[in-house]
């Protein structure tokens, strides 16, 4: 054979096992069946057995066992529901197969949830021994530490009955085995395999939810790991797997958590669907899923403190109504985004129809009984892949959405230029390279005067249009890699020009801006044409970061917008804020004052760069940016 058949078989038989391992999970009697035929008679094989109840639970092995041997018991099959209750004892005879010799054997009751099972089987001396098990028992002192009740001792020939006595609080099947000790070995060692494995599965599901949340810098699949984790806890505490390994010697903490567990599972799988959910469906709907969501943890916690006595039965309340809400959540939530609700939708009929099951082998339907044992804890089987494909792309399109955000603040939405955030930096950059080289530079800002007007008469796609051609104006006179151009939040835009520019050559591009909005326009309406009004500076203030400068130039237009000739500035549709003016107060060469002009500070100190003290090491001084 070849090598490349020897990988393709060896896949087939893996695959093969895999898939009889998930089966024998979902399906507690077909798992046990398929061991039985891989090991023949002694490996799983269900003999056959009668039954009666003892309503006052206090008869002795010689009264039932006279019963039996009367003729008064009843043939049972693994299919049927045995009525256990408080307060009651179902006594079972089990007819073993004959054996030659003195044989190794084991029994097992593969049903989680059974209060108390005891054996009664003869010695090698005829007297008759017991050996109990159960939830009300440390699995410790157990006959076998094992996942669910089980029983060994050595059977002799001429033995062939044994008697069981189980205690419970709900009506269930009892799929009873019986084993030789070689095949039970083997098959404890394929179950723990499989469980192992899940568990396995469900912590680096967690651990992948965890790096998703560090990626995506989400909480949402934090919310996840935690619903994963607690879906497993759930699982494995009903199979048995916590009692066996994590408190052997505490029965009551196997019996809190039974039912403490999936109701904690079920509030988290609730408070996830509203995370993901929270921007799609109404905040009545998002609150309901929280409130109920933290009513389930509290319920849990009061389960993990009182038991199943007292709050059993809120339990079971709490379970359906989950059920309903989060169905039609997921329903509604599949309405508005198909792509990702349909897998949400699909966990939640998981979650669905295994809820249902156990009410259905309560009420005896049919053929469903032998497949309900652990049908709700089995469901995390399925709910954990679907949803956390829901996950998955839930997850990929709120990373999209916030890269789109993040973009948001780096270009402007509506005409692609630079915003304001990378205006101020690149400014302050502008800023700190005229202090350090004595290079000039140009800084415009520029505003749309008649732009309210425009909107007030033709409406907002004018208003659009009018900053867009705008916009195209002022990208025309940038020719050049190093100038930048952004616009600010409330509609102004701002040009920014690198290199050696005087006054003069500012105040030529500022006009050249101006006339081209004054120009007509297809984009805009008939008879309309943009007034734009330019405030411009070619030189920089000590001190002064690039906010503060911005602040002086939205000054000076407010200024010029006003439209008085009175006001200093008012009426022009270019003003020149020189080295040193304020707003308000006019420059020398507009007529300022000799005073006014020697308040300000001279040119020569606009280009000095800062002072810098001498500072211990390589630290910088005081007035160096780091």
């Amino acid at each position: 054979m070849t090598l490349a058949g020897a990988l393709g078989a060896l896949r087939g038989r893996l695959a093969r096992a895999w898939l009889g391992l998930l089966l024998g999970l979902l399906l507690p009697g077909w798992g046990h069946a398929t061991l039985a035929q891989a090991g023949g008679a002694w490996g799983g094989v269900m003999p056959p057995g009668q039954r009666l109840i003892d309503v006052g639970g206090a008869s002795p092995l010689s009264r039932m066992g006279g019963r039996f041997l009367a003729g008064e018991g009843m043939p049972i099959t693994a299919r049927d529901i045995l009525p256990l209750a408080p307060g009651q004892v179902l006594w079972l005879a089990l007819d073993l197969p004959e054996v030659n010799a003195p044989r190794k054997v084991v029994l097992t009751l593969p049903q989680p949830g059974l209060d108390r099972v005891t054996l009664y089987w003869q010695g090698d001396d005829a007297h008759w021994l017991s050996a109990s098990a159960g939830q009300q028992l440390p699995v410790s002192r157990w006959p076998m530490a094992y996942l669910h009740p089980a029983f060994d001792w050595t059977l002799h020939p001429g033995q062939s009955r044994v008697y069981l006595a189980v205690e419970g609080r709900q009506p269930t099947a009892l799929g009873w085995r019986f084993w030789s000790r070689e095949r039970f070995d083997d098959s404890s060692r394929l179950w723990h395999l499989a469980l192992g494995g899940y568990l396995g599965s469900i912590l680096l599901v967690a651990l992948i939810c965890v790096v998703l949340a560090a990626l995506w810098r989400d909480a949402l699949p934090l919310f996840f790991a935690a619903c994963v984790l607690a879906l497993g806890g759930s699982f494995l505490t009903q199979w048995g797997l916590t009692a066996e390994y994590l408190w052997p010697d505490h029965p009551l903490w196997s019996q809190h958590a039974v039912l403490a567990l999936p109701t904690l599972a079920m509030a988290l799988v609730l408070l996830f669907l509203g995370q993901l959910t929270r921007q799609e469906l109404p905040p009545r709907w998002c609150a309901a899923l929280v409130l109920v969501a933290a009513l389930g943890g509290a319920l849990a916690l009061a389960l993990g403190v009182w038991g199943l006595d007292l709050l059993g039965q809120a339990a079971w309340v709490y379970d359906l109504l989950v059920l309903v809400l989060g169905a039609y959540a997921s329903w509604r939530f599949a309405r508005r985004d198909p792509r990702v609700g349909s897998w949400l939708l699909a966990g939640f009929a998981v979650l669905v129809i295994s809820g249902l099951l156990p009410w259905m082998r309560g009420l005896g339907l049919g053929p469903l009984a032998q497949f309900s044992q652990l049908a709700a804890q089995s469901a995390g089987l399925g709910v954990v892949p679907l949803m956390m494909v829901a996950l998955f792309l839930r997850g990929r399109q709120r990373r999209d959405q916030w890269v789109r955000r993040r973009a948001l603040t780096r270009i402007d939405a509506l005409t692609g230029l630079c915003s304001e955030r990378v205006l101020l930096e690149r400014l302050d950059h502008l800023i700190l390279r005229q202090h350090r080289q004595h290079r000039l530079g140009g800084v415009m800002r520029i505003r749309i005067s008649n732009l309210k007007a425009i909107f007030r008469t033709f409406g907002p796609q004018a208003l659009e249009a009018a900053t867009l051609h705008a916009s195209y104006c002022i990208s025309q006179v940038v020719r050049r890699s190093g100038d930048t151009l952004a616009r600010l939040g409330n509609g102004d835009f701002v040009l920014l020009v690198e290199g050696e520019f005087k006054p003069q050559g500012v105040q030529d591009l500022a006009q050249l801006i101006i006339a081209r909005g004054l120009a007509h326009s297809k984009r805009l309406p008939s008879g309309i044409s943009l007034r734009l009004h330019v405030s411009c500076t070619a030189g920089f203030y000590p001190g002064c970061d690039a906010q503060a400068l911005l602040n002086r130039l939205d000054a000076l237009l407010s200024q010029m917008g006003q439209g008085s000739a009175a006001t200093p500035g008012g009426g022009r549709a270019l003003q020149m804020l020189g080295p040193g003016q304020l707003p308000g107060v006019p420059s020398a060469a507009q007529g300022g004052s000799a005073a006014s002009e020697e308040a300000s500070p001279r040119w020569s100190d606009q280009i000095t760069p800062p002072q810098r003290t001498r500072m211990p090491g390589n630290a910088p001084g005081p007035g160096l940016s780091t």
